[in-house]
């Protein structure tokens, strides 16, 4: 069984083979993405995040007055409706913040040794705004230092201390406590565990977090809750009409657990990851059903060469390893081509999401795949076209 000759034949259905090619680099570019993809969001998904999704609620909100979204108002506003959910049977914790964790973007800014500024600058760093049960609303387990209990005007004068996850504080401080030390905001006075903050930082972990009144709020604010086991979904139903009996000037944005919050923030991936599986699926199933029609059309037109064959001494053996060999070839080629069409397609969809780039198991995991299918598509015309009888074939010359 020659290699020339496999080609040869190829080459004599050149207008079949190279759409047949083009179908299966395809496909190849399509399953590898679509499996990365969705490896890709099933470890984000499954990522430790530091806190407990399914007991903290996170409720979004605005007042609809201006005078409620400034302080002193405001400040009023906060403490009597964490005065109201703190009151509901269940609730652990209730804490207001600028923003809530487990997010993709929000209110950022750079941290940095305020004594080695440009070995230890840090962009994007959530900045959160929080009133002091903010740490028991989120579970949030104490490394170093002591916690602030009390809000702190932060102005020039008197800025709020820091508190750091503890990612953040090895980075900024390597080898060394950062308690006491200063940065370029203010002194840090704890260190907590890490816990997911924004996909977009620098670092999911990293989050920096001043314990601090909010002066206005025209982008609205958060509450966050902790709830006790068993009860979330009961605190969730009451909150809505809690909130605005405290006062009506309110509108609620929404009002979920973090465990939503963080399955909404990969939703798109999640979603495109099926699509591109489901395309995935149609072109293998379609690259299947060409590969069978391939091989049946060419054993019908070869059935007289295949019986002289057999009647020269060829074994159905030899014959059946001959035709799939034709199309093992052809799918080497196309998965070559496949591979070349996979790392196109990922570089153009790491331009609209978070997309790794191609590792080199996947490509090899996904040829094997389409070999499989094509080699199952194809073993039934290839096992026919062996049943051709030698005299059948000889009695036509």
């Amino acid at each position: 069984m020659s290699l020339h000759l496999l080609i040869k034949s190829l080459l004599r259905r050149k207008v079949v083979t190279v759409l047949l090619l083009v179908q299966l680099a395809m496909t190849l570019a399509l399953l590898v993405n679509s499996l990365l993809l969705a490896m890709q969001t099933r470890d984000k998904l499954n990522e430790p995040t530091g806190l407990n999704l399914p007991q903290t609620l996170q409720v979004q909100l605005k007042p609809t007055t201006p005078d409620l979204r400034v302080y002193p108002l405001l400040g009023d506003l906060l403490e009597r409706q964490m005065a109201a959910v703190r009151a509901l049977p269940g609730v652990k914790a209730v804490a207001y913040a600028n923003q809530g964790p487990v997010r993709q973007g929000g209110n950022n800014g750079n941290l940095f040794d305020a004594d080695a500024q440009e070995r230890t600058n840090i962009p994007d760093i959530p900045q959160y705004m929080v009133s002091p049960d903010f740490f028991a609303a989120l579970d949030l387990n104490l490394v170093e230092g002591q916690l602030p209990v009390t809000p702190i005007a932060i102005d020039i004068k008197t800025p709020s201390p820091l508190v750091l996850t503890r990612s953040l504080a090895e980075k900024l401080f390597p080898g060394r406590s950062a308690v006491g030390l200063k940065t370029n905001r203010a002194p840090v006075a704890a260190v907590v565990e890490d816990f997911f903050g924004q996909s977009e930082a620098t670092k999911v972990t990293y989050n920096m977090i001043q314990v601090a009144p909010l002066y206005g709020v025209d982008w609205g604010y958060a509450l966050l809750i902790n709830t006790s086991a068993g009860n979330t979904e009961q605190i969730r139903q009451q909150l809505p009409e809690v909130l605005r009996k405290v006062d009506a000037n309110i509108e609620v944005f929404y009002v979920r657990t973090l465990e939503e919050q963080h399955q909404q923030l990969y939703r798109n991936e999640f979603g495109l990851a099926t699509l591109l599986g489901i395309l995935s699926g149609l072109m293998l199933l379609v690259a299947m059903v060409s590969s069978y029609s391939n091989a049946h059309f060419h054993a019908l037109k070869q059935q007289q060469e295949i019986g002289i064959k057999r009647a020269l001494g060829a074994s159905k053996q030899l014959i059946l390893l001959e035709l799939l060999s034709e199309n093992w070839l052809t799918t080497f080629v196309g998965a070559s081509l496949g591979v070349l069409c996979a790392l196109a397609l990922n570089k153009m969809l790491a331009t609209v999401i978070s997309l790794e780039a191609l590792n080199w198991w996947l490509p090899l995991l996904c040829s094997a795949v389409l070999l499989v299918c094509v080699t199952i598509a194809t073993w039934y015309p290839a096992r026919i076209a062996t049943s051709v009888s030698p005299a059948t074939a000889t009695k036509t010359l």
